[in-house]
């Protein structure tokens, strides 16, 4: 009986070391796709110096075309957009590219899509439970007529979940053109 005791006490504190273990080299994966996203910041801001950087709560938008007018989406708000997803290791391709509604974008990744609602703008929630935290933290504030970058740590995008072609724990990159914006 105390062998059995022993044996199971040596199993569940293996366990907890594992997991503790696997939760530190998941904050370090973290950190480094923010050391990596912040170097991007950096590389984009040299390349662009009319660009503006936004910093919402561990999430990064670069605003290439600054939008117009005096309202900017809320936090329950409604974005009518084109976009273009990215997995994010330090810089995106069009190797990965994981979801857009831009068809020459598209076409340049060799996706082979047809049909106009293919391409047609989608209209984005903020309240919708389905948006990643990040997206949502980096579309908060944007303006009709606004061209962004919008990078998250994998913290903030799918996190453990494997979406598609997506890894787990990925960092992720948005290319969004804002077209309107419904209060």
């Amino acid at each position: 009986m105390k062998r059995t005791l022993t044996y199971a006490f040596i199993c569940i504190l293996s366990a907890v070391v594992l997991l503790a273990s696997c939760e530190k080299d998941t904050d370090t994966l973290f950190a480094n796709q923010e050391k990596a996203i912040d170097s991007y910041v950096s590389s984009f801001l040299k390349a662009n110096p009319d660009a503006k950087v936004v910093y919402k709560n561990k999430v990064v938008r670069l605003v290439a075309t600054e939008g117009s007018g005096a309202d900017s989406l809320r936090s329950k708000g409604k974005a009518t957009v084109y976009y273009a997803g990215y997995t994010f290791s330090g810089g995106f391709t069009k190797n990965s590219l994981f979801a857009t509604n831009q068809e020459d974008i598209a076409k340049d990744a060799g996706w082979a899509l047809s049909g106009e609602e293919n391409y047609a703008p989608i209209q984005i929630d903020m309240d919708s439970d389905g948006l990643v935290s990040g997206l949502r933290r980096g579309l908060e504030g944007v303006k009709a007529g606004e061209e962004c970058l919008i990078l998250i740590s994998g913290k903030y995008g799918f996190g453990k979940r494997k979406i598609g072609t997506i890894p787990a724990n990925s960092a992720l990159a948005y290319h969004v053109w804002v077209v309107s914006l419904d209060e």
